[in-house]
This record gives structure tokens, C-alpha cells and sequence, in this order.
């Protein structure tokens, strides 16, 4: 797993040290119950070190499919142990049910406003690496995006600015068009337009 190569890229939040007390044991003896399995240790080690920590630069990830809105999802800040609203614990409370994620899942790190990346504890798909999207229907709402945890860490990179080709086009108006404009301008207090 190669990791490091992020370390110019991350911040680590307030969170993780107020969380330094948490059971983690407890915890993850909870998640076993629950899910029926845990995740592999080294994404426990990878919690264990990075939880709570963000980029400091827009990450993406490409899916392993093409997908019909986008060609990348956002990588957002990774989870932690703790019991606070950016942590492992939470999301799982929050969004294992049939209503929201209905396979059993180790939430990662957060996606796009709301989104989920999560590592798959289900028996036919064990250790791969998922988007949840909140916004899609139930049953098409997680797409594969890596096959192992460790495919993940290395498919994340920088989003590349995109170049805006877009041509710049001038607006002539009419006079008297320009008058009912500057009209409407000036009652807002703005300035007028001139061509």
C-alpha cells in the first residue's frame, strides 16, 4: 500500500486526538456481531493511522466501470474510530439498514456531499471497495471502484484542473433594450452596462 505518497496532501483534524480514549477493541467486536466479519488488518492499520484525515487538495478516484454522470468520485476525508459524526461508528449506524446501504459494509471515507466509500464484508464480494451515492435509487446506488483496499489507495489521485475552452462572446443589445436594462440596474444599485 503506498500511502505515503499522499503524506504532502493530508491533514490530520481536532477529531482524532479528542477520540485517542476510544474502545476501539469494543468496537470492532460490535462491527463482528453486526456485519458477521471485520475487515483485513490492514485497513484496520490504515483507520488506526489516518483516520480522521482529510486532503488538502481535491483526490478523486475512477471507477473500475464507466458511469453515466461521471468519470471520477471524490475521495473526501477518511473515518475514524470514535463516536463523533465523522466516525466509522456513526456511519454505520447511520446508513446500514435496507433503507440506505443493504449490504453489510466498513465505511472508508466520505465521497461526494453525503456519499459513502465503503470496503464490502459481504461473503461474494469481500474486500472490495465501493461509492455509495445517497442520491441514486436503492439497488443502483454503489459502484465498484476498486477490487482490494490496497487497489484503492493506489487508483486515488489530484483532480487535474479542468481548461475551460469555452469562447467568451460579446452581447450587443439594442439602445432601447440597453435603456430598460440599465433601468432595472440602477433600481437594484448596480452600475450601468455600456457597449
Amino acid at each position: 500500500m503506498d500511502i505515503k505518497r499522499f503524506n504532502d496532501f493530508i491533514s490530520f483534524s481536532k477529531v482524532k486526538e479528542d477520540n485517542r480514549n476510544y474502545d476501539i477493541n469494543s468496537f470492532l467486536d460490535t462491527v463482528k456481531e453486526r456485519m458477521g466479519r471485520l475487515p483485513a488488518t490492514d485497513l484496520l492499520d490504515f483507520v488506526s493511522e489516518y483516520g480522521f484525515a482529510s486532503f488538502n487538495t481535491d483526490m478523486i478516484v475512477t471507477p473500475m466501470e464507466k458511469q453515466e454522470h461521471s468519470d471520477y468520485f471524490v475521495v473526501g476525508a477518511f473515518l475514524g474510530f470514535g463516536n463523533t459524526a465523522v466516525s466509522i461508528e456513526k456511519s454505520i449506524g447511520m446508513f446500514y439498514s435496507d433503507e440506505q446501504i443493504g449490504m453489510k459494509f466498513f465505511p472508508i471515507c466520505e465521497g461526494a456531499s453525503g456519499d459513502l466509500i465503503i470496503y464490502s464484508l459481504e461473503e461474494q464480494s469481500f474486500g472490495k471497495v465501493y461509492y455509495w451515492s445517497h442520491d441514486s435509487a436503492i439497488g443502483g446506488d454503489t459502484f465498484l471502484i476498486a477490487e482490494s483496499f490496497d487497489d484503492f489507495i493506489g487508483r486515488i489521485e489530484a483532480r487535474k484542473e479542468e481548461k475551460d475552452d469555452r469562447e467568451v462572446v460579446g452581447v450587443k443589445y439594442s439602445p432601447r433594450l440597453l435603456k430598460l436594462i440599465n433601468e432595472k440596474r440602477m433600481k437594484d444599485g448596480l452600475p450601468p452596462l455600456v457597449q
